[in-house]
């Protein structure tokens, strides 16, 4: 497997671009590919030119600057301009079969050894790479909004992802100034089936009691956030999470671990093509409702946190890291659980399970009190 030099993106919107932008912006040759020739000069246009033009404009980056940048990607609506790529980023659209049909073109077009990764939100990394001539060289390389700002990055094997796929990408990450975390191949990765269950939750309670100002607050208090839950869909985009969150149920509802029912909730208001008013009215003071949808909200939190940790999806080192990195948590849901003690936390899992949510973990399920072992 030689060095990566060249980087390939496939799918060039608001997340191939940021990509491509981050990798150019730490070195790397970028080449991009869309549909067509059209879309590859709009994209362009869009994401590349315009952009930095406006930082030059106000001063953040000078023209020397932006031409460097700019130097270093270029597009192509072929796959065969992607046969010098080192490395290839796939960040089409969330469609599984669209996915494999990807890779199974870039299989044909790229280099033996270059490797394939994907930044797909939810989907397996070895059934998109179904299709994929020697799967060693397959993973996934999860990103998170906006990848040029947010720091994290999961570097997921799948079982066949070989020690220098794995080690080549943790390499690209650091050249990236990303923070890295190693992910298990599991339905979400490590962060999203926390986040994800968190706004389902949290969005069930919306209706005649608590308005979307009043969930806000209480996921506020719960995790002691500067930007609640309702606020980060938001900024997610919520056909983003309905979407998101459907595929979650579909691959855990019925699994060992569990999952919470899409809620109706979410899917109107997705439907309704506006995003949640935070200002929607006054902020419940009712303690006995808020601590209902409080618990509720921390429940599904640790049961999920501490299913991953039983499935070696992940280290409970690398899963605090990975929370408090993407989403601004101050802390991680196992130091959460620590500082609220075990006897309670398990409380807290029990009401979740109670509720439909989870399935009982069997650290409880064993009535283990032991705290989590932190290197923080």
């Amino acid at each position: 497997m030689s060095e990566i030099k060249t980087v390939g993106v496939v799918g060039f919107g608001v997340m191939g671009a940021a990509i491509a932008l981050n990798a150019a912006g730490a070195g790397y040759k970028v080449i991009f590919k869309e549909l067509n020739d059209e879309l590859v000069a709009t994209m362009y246009d869009r994401w590349v030119t315009k952009p930095l033009s406006k930082r030059v404009a106000k001063g953040k980056i000078s023209q020397d600057d932006m031409d460097k940048l700019t130097g270093q990607i270029s597009g192509t609506s072929s796959y065969a301009d992607l046969h010098e790529c080192d490395l290839v980023i796939e960040a089409a659209i969330e469609k599984m079969d669209l996915k494999i049909e990807v890779f199974a073109e870039l299989s044909k077009a790229c280099k033996k050894d270059a490797i394939l990764v994907s930044n797909t939100s939810t989907f397996l990394i070895e059934k998109l790479m179904a299709k994929v001539e020697n799967p060693g060289r397959t993973a996934g390389l999860h990103y998170f909004f906006p990848a040029n700002i947010n720091r994290l990055v999961e570097v997921i094997r799948q079982s066949e992802t070989t020690d220098a796929t794995y080690n080549a990408l943790m390499e690209f990450a650091k050249k990236n100034r990303k923070v890295a975390i190693t992910v298990k191949d599991f339905p979400g990765f490590a962060v999203n089936p926390v986040f994800i269950a968190s706004y389902i939750v949290l969005d069930c309670f919306y209706g005649d009691k608590f308005n979307a100002a009043s969930l806000e607050s209480i996921s506020q208090e719960a995790l002691g956030l500067k930007f609640g839950i309702m606020w980060v869909q938001n900024g997610a985009g919520l056909g983003t999470c309905f979407h998101a969150g459907n595929s979650m149920v579909e691959y855990l509802r019925d699994a060992d671990t569990g999952y919470p029912a899409m809620c109706e909730q979410l899917k109107k208001q997705f439907e309704s093509g506006t995003p949640w008013d935070l200002e929607d009215g006054p902020v419940t003071e009712d303690a006995a409702a808020r601590t209902l949808v409080k618990e509720r909200l921390l429940g599904a939190i640790f049961a999920i946190s501490t299913h991953l940790i039983e499935h070696d999806v992940v280290s409970p080192d690398d899963l605090e890291l990975g929370i408090i990195t993407s989403l601004a948590w101050p802390k991680g849901p196992l130091a959460l659980m620590n500082e609220i003690g075990m006897e309670e936390s398990a409380r807290l899992v029990k009401v979740a399970v109670a509720a439909g949510d989870f399935k009982l973990p069997k650290k409880f399920s064993d009535n283990d009190m032991t705290p989590w072992a932190l290197k923080g």
